[in-house]
């Protein structure tokens, strides 16, 4: 169980409490850091809170791994699912003098990523990354977040940059994290370099070793809900079976992706062309998006990467009124930002599906505008970048 998962299941009462018992850690995990002799060429990436190997700290590793042989660098993830708890903490302790040697930190779900190393000095090169442009309230922008805005302002502090795509997410960004926008560094995100660059390699065959014949390939990933499990098909008239039986019929592999952090199962669902790719069975989903032909989605940011691709979306928004009284949105045009149809019932989805199977994207050119907008800095090379700007700031440093 990652830390997240672990945290999310307790109420708020007692995860402010370990909270507080954590505080005199952190202040000397900070100290140490402080006067441990740091390494110009050390990197450290994290993701999903030392859980999962994903996003762009993974895709940067990768890069620097097989391109930039000056640096060292790190993957830190000592709560896979198979490790002991007796392996975690080896990993852990192991892993002491690598993180305060280290110069550079880059995360995407900080501070957790690191825990228990979640407070660090100001001799650390911090680079948040984030996971995803999202549209949904968050943090400051969120009503209903009532227990993580002071941990944002800290982390805030301790950013040298938060790497964006697009004038408008930066924007997104300022709202949720009310973070100085002169720390916004626009070269896109690593993540989605591979987006860009077309390849022969595939994922789904590693992944599953026996498909049944497919044309089509259909991923579903919707948002995480506040204390409520998400309804994958809510539709009254839904049948299982009828939609097993459409499936077949064309010849599509339905891939069911609940929130990492969702709670309820969708077991039910699966069988021979509807499975299951759950985190523990595909850590990053960006490695199989280029991929996929169709995204059903809701309010995911998974939304706004797809668009890189520009291949067709469907929306199940089910809840929508629910979710912008409890939550929100940042972006009002529900028609504008996107770019799908919306369905509310199985007869509308299935003539959703239909419609894109036919060949008739009507879409196609609002995915395009909505692309530019909000892709307008990821041009293929944001590895590259990064590096160059780790390279500057080395050079400053000797």
């Amino acid at each position: 169980m990652s830390v997240n998962n672990y945290i999310s299941d307790l109420s708020l009462e007692q995860s402010e409490r370990i909270s507080k018992l954590l505080i005199p850690f952190q202040i000397l995990s900070s100290i140490i850091d402080f006067f441990y002799p740091k390494k110009n060429n050390y990197i450290i990436c994290g993701s999903n809170t030392g859980e999962y190997f994903s996003g762009s700290p993974k895709a940067f590793y990768e890069y620097v791994s097989e391109n930039c042989p000056e640096y060292k660098i790190f993957h830190y993830h000592p709560f896979r699912k198979n490790n002991s708890d007796l392996e975690r903490l080896r990993y852990i302790i192991k892993f002491f003098p690598v993180f305060y040697s280290a110069r550079y930190v880059i995360s995407s779900h900080p501070p957790n990523d690191f825990f228990p190393f979640v407070w660090w000095s100001g001799r650390k090169i911090f680079i948040n990354t984030w996971h995803g442009i999202g549209i949904k309230a968050m943090f400051f922008a969120d009503s209903g977040d009532t227990g993580n805005k002071n941990k944002i302002l800290r982390l805030n502090e301790k950013t040298t940059y938060f790497l964006v795509s697009s004038k408008l997410e930066s924007a997104l960004k300022t709202k949720i994290f009310l973070i100085n926008p002169q720390k916004f560094l626009y070269i896109g995100q690593p993540r989605n370099d591979r987006l860009l660059a077309p390849t022969s390699e595939t994922c789904l065959h590693k992944i599953f070793k026996t498909l049944p014949k497919y044309k089509k390939i259909i991923l579903y990933g919707p948002t995480y809900r506040r204390n409520k499990p998400v309804n994958f098909f809510p539709f009254e008239d839904f049948d299982l079976e009828q939609f097993k039986h459409f499936l077949d019929e064309e010849q599509i592999i339905f891939l069911l992706r609940g929130h990492v952090y969702a709670k309820g199962s969708n077991d039910c669902f699966f069988g021979d062309r509807i499975l299951n790719l759950s985190h523990d069975v595909l850590e990053d989903v960006h490695d199989i998006l280029p991929e996929i032909d169709i995204l059903i989605t809701d309010y995911s940011s998974l939304y706004t990467t797809f668009l890189l691709l520009n291949r067709p979306f469907i929306f199940v928004p089910y809840d929508l009124n629910e979710y912008e009284r409890t939550r929100g949105l940042l972006l009002d045009d529900n028609n504008y930002w996107f770019p799908g149809r919306k369905v509310y019932t199985y007869s509308e989805f299935i003539g959703a599906l239909e419609e894109i199977l036919s060949g008739h994207d009507v879409f196609k050119f609002q995915r395009e505008k909505l692309r530019k907008i909000f892709h307008y800095y990821q041009n293929g090379n944001s590895s590259e970048k990064l590096i160059k700007v780790l390279n500057g700031l080395s050079n400053r440093k000797k």
